[in-house]
């Protein structure tokens, strides 16, 4: 509006300067004449620009980013990635969630209230695949192009741009090489699982496949929900030490449950390894004062950023990769001075 009223008040300025030349006296010098007119020149000038300025700002695209909840930092750091590239191209990036990550209703009415907004894309990590096809089906009649992030388990009759991940099952497996070679191969291990969801069931999937396939002497002896949270994670881990005072390792599908069985750990007072899932800052922070053992680095900000980079191709009519894939990697005492830490 601001840069509206500039361009309207530089017309102004042209026609007062336009009656001011011709209330001047005819004495006038024809070095006055050109001077006018270089003047109407550059004010014709100052308002096409900015008209074209305000042109670009009417054409700024907003995105939504509506992640399961605020939980874990990894979707800070997804934020972060995200609103850099964002405010490189000048998009708006609008960010709502729910309060919890179990809330998966919530989530597919923050996806609803959108579309009725009339954003122009949504991105979206699903709480639950089968309870977000409905609100990603209501984008696709609208026009509305929709990119998942961190989870790549495809939506059955949906139309999706993109889906922005590592690969889930692969990276469990990597998270099993590692215990392999860096703890060892006979080991009893307890698994503090997520909510059921494609992310809880192809982290675990890809570690015990693993394990049965390669490592048959790594036993997985028990496994319970720890719902994303770091409470929620040290009851689990506490329950599984008590019924396995044996174990070995607890490995945690996600950073905050794993801080949580640290803590369980600690005050069972029982030399057990934890390992995480995310790369998290304050998982690492915790590897580098040698409580947890070591995590898988999921790379948020990458994920953040290639969202908004998928977008703008497509924005801009370009080819977009139906699958963009994000590097993952194993963090621990040796590396962990290589990534942000709290």
């Amino acid at each position: 509006m601001k840069k509206k009223l500039l361009a309207v008040l530089l017309c102004s300025a042209l026609v007062a300067s336009m009656a001011g030349c011709g209330s001047s006296s005819s004495s006038s010098t024809s070095t006055d004449t050109t001077e006018t007119e270089e003047s109407t020149d550059d004010a014709e000038e100052e308002a096409e620009e900015a008209e074209d300025t305000t042109a670009e700002t009417e054409e700024a695209k907003t995105i939504a980013l509506v992640p399961p909840a605020m939980t874990s930092p990894y979707y800070e750091a997804v934020i972060e990635g995200a609103t850099e590239v964002a405010d490189t191209y000048g998009y708006t990036l609008s960010i709502l969630a729910p309060e919890s990550e179990s809330d998966y209703a919530s989530q597919v009415q923050i996806v609803e209230d959108f579309i009725t907004q009339g954003v122009d894309a949504i991105a979206i990590c699903a709480i639950n695949s089968e309870a977000i096809t409905t609100a990603v089906k209501e984008a696709n009649e609208a026009g509305i192009p929709i990119v998942m992030f961190n989870g790549n388990a495809e939506l059955e009759d949906c139309d999706v741009l993109s889906y922005v991940s590592y690969n889930q099952y692969d990276a469990g497996a990597m998270v099993a090489e590692w215990v392999a070679e860096n703890v060892g191969t006979e080991l009893k291990v307890a698994i503090v699982e997520g909510l059921p969801s494609s992310q809880s069931t192809d982290r675990m999937g890809g570690f015990v496949d693993t394990v049965e396939a390669s490592y048959p002497d790594i036993e997985v002896v028990a496994t319970q929900a720890g719902d994303w949270e770091r409470e929620a994670g040290m009851n689990a881990a506490a329950n599984m030490i008590t019924a396995n005072p044996d174990l070995d390792l607890i490995y945690a599908l996600c950073d905050e449950m794993a801080l949580g069985a640290v803590q369980a750990v600690k005050e069972a007072n029982k030399d057990i390894q934890v390992i995480g899932f995310d790369g998290n800052p304050n998982a690492i922070s915790s590897i580098l004062s040698g409580e947890l053992l070591a995590t898988l680095s999921a790379n948020g900000s990458r994920t953040g950023e290639q969202v908004v980079e998928v977008l703008h191709s497509y924005f801009n009519g370009e080819d977009v990769e139906s699958n963009v894939v994000i590097e993952a990697v194993m963090v621990s005492s040796e590396n962990a001075d290589q990534f942000p830490a709290e």
